[in-house]
């Protein structure tokens, strides 16, 4: 079998882990409007500065190098990690760890990048599972397997797989354990219950509620479902005016001042949830 069908193969056994109709219509209902998605910007937002410990600054630069890591900065500033980057370098570190080559851990990105470029994002399947890992603190593992193909799973899925097609051999990583150590004051330990059907709303409103520090949350019902939501967010006062404008992520801005001089910024952040996306 050549190079391009083996991957190929790969990719259609790892899909079986997670792939049914259910997973699909909430995988693209996510990324359906990619662009308003604000709990995708939450973890894709790179003014967070989210800080990781576990890479030295040596290891840093070798891996983005090799193309593991793609970072934007200009000139010598630091790095500036987003959820979503301070993830992956903590699955870069884990897997170095245990001896994975470079080689195999381009594998590793490249199977988590699958339809990026239709979903806007680096890593859709990681993001799609770390939303949730966040908002119902659902059991999430990453499974790589010895070429280094990458598989997110709920610890449902991942049972159904077991006992259904069997699994070779691979590694385990708990997702939840990694959003843990980058949010030590908020409980995101995985809770191991029966998974109820949650809507991509749903989700995205519980994921708001634990990481996105909002000064105070309306949540407007119609007829039993989630119609709209508001949200007041204090964000770091050196962040500037014209960077709020540029990002269009705002409907009203409102500054508090001190001594002629801005202390603290709030911005009121509305969204209308879908119709029809809630369980009946």
């Amino acid at each position: 079998m050549s190079s391009a069908k083996n991957k190929n193969a790969q990719k259609a056994n790892a899909a079986e882990v997670y792939r049914n109709e259910a997973f699909d219509i909430g995988f693209y209902q996510y990324f359906k409007n990619a662009g308003s998605s604000k709990i995708s910007r939450i973890l894709n937002d790179k003014e967070r500065n989210i800080k990781t410990d576990d890479a030295t600054y040596r290891q840093l630069n070798s891996w983005e190098k090799e193309g593991l890591l793609t970072t934007h900065r200009e000139g010598r500033e630091w790095r500036r990690f987003s959820i979503m980057d301070a993830v992956w370098v903590k699955l870069l570190k884990e897997l170095r760890e245990f001896g994975m080559s470079r080689e195999q851990l381009k594998t590793t990105k490249q199977s988590l990048e699958f339809e990026s470029e239709k979903c806007g994002v680096p890593m859709p399947l990681l993001e799609f599972y770390t939303a949730f890992a966040i908002a119902t603190k659902m059991p999430v593992l990453v499974l790589v397997f010895k070429d280094g193909l990458a598989v997110p799973a709920n610890f449902t899925q991942y049972k159904i797989a077991q006992q259904v097609q069997g699994m070779e051999n691979h590694i385990q990583l708990s997702l939840n354990d990694i959003l843990q150590g980058f949010f030590p004051d908020v409980d995101l330990k995985a809770k191991y219950k029966n998974e109820l059907p949650m809507s991509v709303n749903e989700m995205e409103l519980l994921a708001y509620l634990r990481i996105a520090n909002f000064e105070r949350i309306t949540v407007k019902f119609n007829n039993g479902q989630m119609e709209k939501f508001e949200g007041v967010q204090r964000l770091k006062a050196k962040k500037r005016i014209e960077e709020l404008i540029r990002e269009h992520s705002y409907q009203d801005i409102q500054l508090q001042e001190e001594d002629g001089e801005v202390t603290a910024i709030f911005q009121t952040i509305k969204k209308k949830f879908t119709k029809g996306s809630n369980p009946k």
